[in-house]
């Protein structure tokens, strides 16, 4: 009678812990989305702040336009544009960072690089890129580097058309 009272408390121990395990497994799994949704938000957060800077600081708007229409800046509207940009290559490199640890799916992450590359067309600002590439993550800087490499070999890409 102890044989049978032991092997059901074993077999009720042994669901106990497969219970528990996919319980774990479970937690992990609404973990997991519950970070993606903080990490979209947060990016998300970031980039309107960015837009806010350039629709209450016309300034900054003003240099933003010089910059796309390939007008030669004043010193400190200079300093203005390479604060601005190290802003956003620090927010693009978060954005990359998020997607290698699989916090952005493919589909949410192809547009934001899209935005990238329609960002460095012009020489400008690939030249402030080169200028200030160490201060970046390695992989993230070949990511920006082949965008960079492609436009090279293109003409000077200037536009009036505003890409937010």
């Amino acid at each position: 009678m102890g044989t049978k009272v032991s092997d059901w408390m074993n077999l009720l121990s042994s669901i106990a812990v497969i219970m528990g395990i996919i319980f774990l497994g479970m937690e992990v799994r609404q973990n997991t989305n519950m970070m993606r949704s903080q990490t979209r938000d947060s990016i998300s957060a970031k980039q309107m702040m960015f837009s806010e800077w350039v629709t209450n600081e016309m300034a900054l708007a003003m240099t933003i336009a010089k910059v796309n229409a390939g007008v030669p800046l004043e010193p400190g509207e200079r300093v203005m544009q390479a604060y601005f940009m190290a802003g956003n290559w620090r927010e693009w490199e978060n954005s990359y960072y998020q997607f290698q640890q699989g916090l952005f799916d493919r589909t949410e992450f192809e547009p934001r690089m899209d935005r990238w590359r329609s960002s460095m067309r012009v020489k400008s600002i690939r030249d402030l890129w080169a200028s200030s590439r160490e201060n970046y993550a390695p992989a993230f800087r070949a990511e920006v580097d082949k965008i960079v490499e492609y436009w090279a070999s293109e003409p000077n890409q200037m536009s009036n058309t505003v890409v937010p």
